[in-house]
């Protein structure tokens, strides 16, 4: 391995492993060791995690809940605890922040976050692998939850390396060693790539990250757009990406890619509904209410039509959120028109602040 020296930076993801189900397996012994998911209990709930005995059947996070207990009838569905998992998040977050500054930890979600340790790296006796062993070591004894690392000189590797090893893994891209690592990984590895342009992809002879960073840029273009050229540089590993504790609260968001482009308005609002329960779920979970409610819409050309309703107040009400998605798709003015991906994402999220009147007088 390069000496510490020779990283220019050192970026690592975390990842905790099943986290929503393996903080109720922590907590509750009879629940270790069998298939478990965290789910609502409505008509339309879907699952928000599973664990890794559920996913030895099939069961995934955004499946529908009946699905899930057709795979895997003796699933056992427990309800969310956005409290406990807070908790959990809170106390994973203050180890992170023993090894570097809290500018340098960006959390992406409860569950995930990015830390950038190069000052200890570079500066202390700290090897890339030795910080990231420490990390996984302080979270399992003092959590009880385990984690799975990516160590990189940038983002895409680390978060492409700590999902290529689960659950508990360790994974190291040395510098000089980018595009080795990438090469030979399926294309759907590079985080944000759909299912719609890894189909295009395929179709083109395109299925390995080392053929897309191969291919030629105009083709790449003509196919798909100014987006080919943006994968085909993650592709090749070339990210400067810089790890920022100080950005505002994340969005929430779901997205379904139709196997049909569809242009009927109700199978559109019926698609809006499962996408609402589904990121209405994960804002319970995480506690925040959200201000801002948006509509992505991908037509046949590729191009994207986004809009959105904000409210004066944040709200975590599934029916409110619901209306608002609705009546942003109204203002997208597609009408009839052929819609091959629909998103619903949730924005301006919020901790919500105690009613004082209530607390006092209740």
């Amino acid at each position: 391995m390069p000496r510490p020296e020779n990283w220019p930076r050192t970026i690592l993801h975390v990842d905790l492993d099943a986290f929503y189900t393996s903080v109720h397996q922590r907590d509750d012994p009879k629940l270790r060791g069998v298939p478990v998911a965290v789910a609502g209990r409505s008509r339309r709930a879907v699952v928000m995690g599973a664990s890794y005995e559920a996913r030895a059947f099939g069961v995934r996070s955004a499946m529908p809940l009946h699905e899930a207990l057709q795979l895997c009838p003796q699933l056992i569905v427990v309800n969310p605890d956005g409290p406990r998992y807070r908790e959990a998040s809170r106390l994973v977050h203050q180890i992170f922040r023993r090894f570097t500054s809290p500018e340098l930890v960006e959390g992406v979600a409860l569950d995930e976050a990015y830390i950038d340790v190069t000052a200890r790296t570079r500066h202390g006796t700290s090897t890339p692998d030795e910080v990231a062993r420490r990390i996984k070591f302080q979270v399992h004894t003092e959590v009880g939850l385990t984690a799975s690392v990516g160590a990189a000189t940038s983002k895409l590797l680390a978060k492409v390396a700590s999902g290529t090893r689960k659950p508990d893994g360790l994974v190291l891209v040395p510098p000089s060693t980018e595009a080795d690592f990438l090469a030979p990984l399926p294309i759907g590895a590079i985080p944000g790539l759909g299912p719609k342009t890894e189909e295009r992809l395929h179709a083109m002879g395109v299925r390995t990250v080392g053929e897309l960073a191969a291919y030629e840029t105009q083709r790449l273009v003509q196919s798909l757009g100014v987006g080919g050229a943006v994968l085909q540089r993650l592709a090749q590993g070339r990210d400067r990406a810089p790890v920022d504790g100080s950005k505002p609260a994340k969005t929430i968001s779901a997205e379904i890619t139709f196997e049909r482009d569809v242009s009927d308005r109700s199978e559109l609002e019926k698609a809006l509904r499962e996408l609402t329960d589904r990121v209405v779920e994960r804002l319970k979970a995480e506690g925040v209410r959200a201000r801002t409610i948006y509509v992505k819409l991908k037509l046949p050309d590729f191009r994207l039509v986004s809009r959105q309703v904000s409210r004066t107040s944040p709200t975590d009400d599934v029916e409110t959120i619901f209306r608002a998605a609705r009546s942003a798709l109204e203002k997208s003015h597609v009408e009839s028109r052929p819609v091959r991906l629909i998103g619903v994402g949730l924005s301006g999220l919020e901790h919500p602040v105690p009613d004082l009147q209530l607390t006092l007088f209740d």
